[in-house]
């Protein structure tokens, strides 16, 4: 019997899939588009979210215990199977490169600015390939030790920041009207989208009701994101467009008396622990498609050279801090949106045809 995800371990784990990095680059991102009216940007996510979650359930109806990349093979047959597969199994290499990149950049910026970038990523990707070979139960106990400690830890910090807060930068409320806030929700609308990695969850996550799992996560990350956005965009402002990483100067704002501050350190550790839980569960995924994809009995044998892949290509992929950025705002919607519209419909399309044809 392969290791099973509880409920509520999926649902941490979806989370994080999306806040892991989206608390660092969402508040930017959105902050381009529209700056007063952010908080009203979550308010839109559930659309997306849903319309992704449709297309999870869809495909998991139709091939139940299957991953995507075996259901493309049962749908497609195996040449165009794996050819048909071999786009998504690029896309988890790119978004696990991506990811690994933005934490190294994150590290370089906050803690470790002498550190050479390639040291940093490897630093990173070596835990993660070791929980990756320890099995996806391990990724979702992590998951729930350090959920609840770091819901907290986040919530304090931003309630001690509201000593700061300003609440004419929230007036006047849609001034420039709706269409900076819809083009804002263009990006969490692609964040959305990774929650297609559960699709690699085959056996993994039989006993998951994954739709309802994942419309719970849908509310708590709306919740989350109204919360963070409002937190960010009364304590800074306008300044909200000018800074990369604006939940963490709302972070070292906090001052109390003469001797409490520097508290961005907590929430520097509570970051990085969340993008460890992020890029173990796509880490995980794309070891268990690479196995899959060449017929292999187990995942592990892709971990660690699938994990030296990673590390190479998030080095060759991504530059600076610039290309990286221009990836968030240009490119990451285009590459999700592209897959999950186009992969998972057809092959359950070509399926349910194939199906009325053979019945």
């Amino acid at each position: 019997m392969r290791p099973q995800l509880s409920r509520l371990q999926f649902v941490f784990l979806s989370t994080w899939l999306i806040l892991g990095t989206g608390i660092l680059t969402m508040p930017f991102a959105i902050g381009q588009f529209v700056v007063r009216d952010t908080w009203l940007v979550p308010f839109l996510f559930p659309l997306g979210g849903v319309i992704v979650t449709g297309v999870i359930v869809l495909f998991r109806w139709t091939f139940p215990r299957q991953s995507l990349v075996e259901g493309c093979h049962t749908a497609f047959g195996p040449v165009v199977g794996r050819a048909v597969s071999l786009w998504w199994l690029y896309l988890m290499f790119v978004t696990e490169c991506f990811v690994l990149r933005e934490a190294a950049i994150f590290i370089n910026t906050t803690v470790l600015p002498s550190t050479p970038n390639y040291m940093v990523t490897a630093i990173f990707m070596i835990p993660v390939a070791y929980a990756v070979y320890q099995g996806v139960e391990v990724i979702g106990r992590t998951a729930e030790i350090i959920t609840p400690i770091g819901i907290g830890v986040i919530l304090i910090l931003f309630f001690l920041a509201m000593q700061h807060a300003d609440p004419s930068y929230l007036q006047p409320v849609l001034a420039d009207g709706w269409r900076p806030v819809l083009q804002g929700s263009v990006m969490i609308w692609a964040y959305a989208w990774e929650f297609l990695f559960v699709l690699q969850l085959g056996e993994e996550g039989r006993q998951l009701r994954v739709g309802k799992e994942l419309l719970v996560t849908i509310l708590i990350l709306t919740l989350a994101g109204v919360v963070a956005e409002l937190t960010v965009t009364l304590v800074l402002g306008p300044s909200l467009r000018s800074t990369i990483y604006p939940l963490l100067e709302v972070v070292r704002s906090i001052r109390i008396g003469d001797f409490i501050e520097r508290l961005d350190t907590f929430y520097v550790m509570g970051v990085i622990t969340t993008i460890f839980l992020k890029l173990s569960l796509i880490h995980y995924a794309f070891a268990n498609g690479i196995s899959q994809w060449f017929g292999l009995r187990h995942y592990r044998p892709a971990v660690w050279s699938g994990g030296a892949a990673v590390w190479t290509g998030s080095l060759f992929f991504i530059h600076n801090n610039i290309a990286l950025l221009n990836i968030i705002l240009y490119t990451v919607w285009g590459y999700f949106t592209f897959t999950g519209m186009v992969i998972p419909p057809l092959a359950v399309a070509v399926q349910r045809w194939r199906r009325r044809r053979s019945g």
